[in-house]
């Protein structure tokens, strides 16, 4: 038994050996954390500038790491540290706690460089000062200046001059993982952290008991409750062809969409439901109501969604200004980035915008006034945001051909009952040239009840002048 360990015990001496060669550097075993109250322990961690670079684990004898390994092993998110090696002494795996992407190494020495990469945050402390001084003018000189009448961030200002504070922006201010841009976002699936919190000023939350309607064909109402479960489709297969690329194009008039693998990869984890907070509306039927032939389903909201990989928001629109898209919120965000390049020499990136961007439209979709939930799946098929313990979903990705625009997009469907789901189905309202309403109607009620959704009522809608 004993034969088991003697690779990790070489691994951990060639690690201080590497270790020599760097300053401010300390190797420390059986770390002992606490959280919660109690005590968790942690095989080994690399602690540099007393900022926790890495904690290891140790898997003595085992053949092989699995991606599922990381996640059993992975300590409390409040734990500040940016890698979890496992390691079995000769194969080592790394999991890099800010963008969820896993690497394998095969010698000690591949590995330490790796994890060596990233700039220690007090070797830039000078920098960082100076880009907080900067996005702190940037933002009160934008707020003080904002005079568009009418528009939510004039009710945004204190909560926004706040947030950005120099000490809070000193604080959060991180290096990306090879030291080439700045960021402030220590873990995006933390809902509480500097980025999200910003973007969830940004875009308005539903609240407990208010209605959404999801107008869509009645063949699509039809398949909800037969299966007692909701689609969300990919973000490429929308019927707003901007949908890819809104954000990145309105800061960055060179942007190119899904141009690389990883991006078509990304894109295509992110899934979307479509509704309104307009009531039986005739815009809304014929447009997507199968011009009024389809139905609509009613939804209530439940609570707010704790995970940064499931949202339901307002969407926040532009303005037209002079016959053009002008987006207050994004020219925010725009003057931060290009204010940091030019005065500081540095760049900054909204590494949570990956999240946030499906929450912004143009100002031609405004009449719509939609709501919408997004789901974004992890690498492992759960939700982002899903903590291990909290028996995370696994859920199917499938693919079809949209009937809108014939694009290959892909679709995930969630329960009507899962508990995670931010809404609960109330009522189905058949559209104004809905076929057979009355037999209709019934049928949906049997079909209500016979999936034990008797509480869910049928409807006709009130609108009488189109036909």
């Amino acid at each position: 038994m004993e034969e088991k360990y003697i690779p990790i015990q070489t691994f951990i001496k060639e690690v201080k050996t590497y270790l020599t060669n760097h300053k401010n550097v300390k190797f420390i075993e059986e770390s002992y954390v606490e959280t919660d109250g109690k005590f968790k322990i942690i095989d080994s961690a690399i602690v540099r500038n007393n900022e926790t670079l890495a904690i290891f684990e140790f898997k003595a004898g085992a053949k092989e790491i699995k991606p599922q390994d990381f996640y059993e092993a992975l300590p409390p998110l409040n734990i500040s540290f940016k890698f979890l090696v496992l390691s079995t002494g000769t194969y080592h795996g790394v999991l890099d706690r800010y963008s969820d992407e896993v690497s394998e190494f095969k010698t000690t020495k591949s590995l330490l460089d790796f994890l060596f990469n990233i700039p220690a945050t007090k070797e830039t402390s000078e920098q960082i000062e100076s880009i907080a001084e900067t996005i702190e003018k940037v933002v009160l000189d934008y707020l003080e200046n904002f005079n568009i009448e009418n528009h939510p961030l004039n009710k945004l200002k204190t909560k926004l001059a706040n947030h950005f504070s120099k000490e809070k922006i000193q604080k959060n201010i991180r290096y990306n993982k090879d030291g080439q841009f700045f960021h402030l976002s220590a873990d995006i699936r933390d809902l509480k952290n500097f980025e999200n919190t910003f973007f969830r000023l940004l875009t308005e939350e539903m609240k407990a008991n208010e209605f959404i309607y999801r107008y869509t064909t009645l063949d699509t109402v039809f398949s909800t409750v037969k299966f007692a479960s909701v689609r969300l489709n990919g973000i490429v297969g929308m019927n707003d062809i901007s949908e890819v690329g809104y954000v990145e194009s309105y800061l960055d008039n060179g942007f190119i969409p899904m141009k690389n693998d990883e991006e078509v990869e990304q894109i295509n984890n992110r899934f979307i439901l479509c509704s309104s907070i307009l009531s039986d509306d005739l815009m809304q039927w014929r447009l997507y109501g199968d011009d009024c032939k389809g139905a609509c389903l009613k939804f209530k909201v439940k609570k707010t969604s704790l995970l940064s990989g499931l949202q339901l928001r307002k969407i926040s629109y532009g303005i037209e200004r002079n016959g053009e898209n002008y987006h207050p919120e994004l020219e925010l965000i725009s003057k931060i980035i290009n204010t940091v390049k030019e005065d500081n020499k540095q760049s900054i990136q909204f590494r949570a915008l990956g999240i946030w961007k499906h929450f912004f439209k143009s100002f031609e979709y405004k009449p719509e006034q939609e709501v919408r939930l997004l789901l974004i799946l992890s690498k492992n098929k759960s939700i982002k945001g899903e903590q291990i313990a909290e028996q995370p979903h696994l859920l199917s990705k499938d693919w079809c051909l949209t009937t809108s625009h014939q694009i290959v997009n892909p679709f995930v469907t969630i329960s009507l009952t899962d508990t995670s789901l931010p809404c609960e189905l109330t009522e189905v309202i058949l559209g104004p040239k809905c076929p057979e309403v009355i037999t209709n109607k019934k049928q949906f009620e049997q079909l209500l009840r016979e999936k034990n959704f008797k509480s869910v009522e049928t409807k006709f809608s009130k609108i009488k002048n189109y036909r």
